[in-house]
């Protein structure tokens, strides 16, 4: 395996977020919230937008684009970086690529004047809790079901971004 690079994507970068996250939406269409075929629509315009609100960071092996996580700061989250997006192709999974890609949208967050960090997991995702619990986010027992499946339940897990 090629050594992986993880750098901060900017809207001239749109075409790499958009290739991500469709991938990640056909890998896993019931745990991310969207719709492979509304966004695959989506123009260019909306891409450069969406790549350029908040912070995009991407995982390469040799140049190619293996893995993506997304920061930003909603509405709702009383000023807290979401954290968000997260995925990795399966065949580099257990590489700790998640972990660093994580870990790069903490840092956004500091920059960015943050004190904390947030995320949304699904219930029973226990490849991604541990990843996240190995850097410090811990369940808040926020709750809700997902929008596009009600069988399935989503928690929160955060962390401060001095700690650990």
């Amino acid at each position: 395996m090629n050594p992986v690079v993880i750098r901060r994507l900017d809207g001239d970068d749109w075409r790499t977020w958009r290739r991500l996250r469709l991938a990640a939406l056909a890998d896993a269409p019931g745990i991310f919230h969207g719709n492979l075929e509304e966004e695959r629509a989506y123009d260019e315009e909306r891409w450069r937008a969406w790549t350029e609100d908040g912070v995009k960071v991407a995982a390469f092996e040799s140049d190619v684009p293996v893995g993506v996580a997304a920061g930003r700061v909603p509405a709702d989250r009383a000023g807290a970086v979401e954290l968000f997006g997260m995925w990795v192709r399966p065949r580099l999974r257990g590489g700790r690529i998640a972990e660093r890609l994580a870990v790069e949208v903490v840092a956004w967050a500091r920059e960015t004047g943050r004190s904390r960090v947030e995320l949304w997991v699904i219930t029973g995702n226990d490849c991604a809790e541990r990843v996240y619990r190995r850097l410090g986010f811990r369940d808040t027992g926020g709750y809700q079901l997902h929008p596009h499946d009600p069988g399935l339940r989503k928690h929160v897990m955060a962390k401060g971004v001095g700690e650990g």
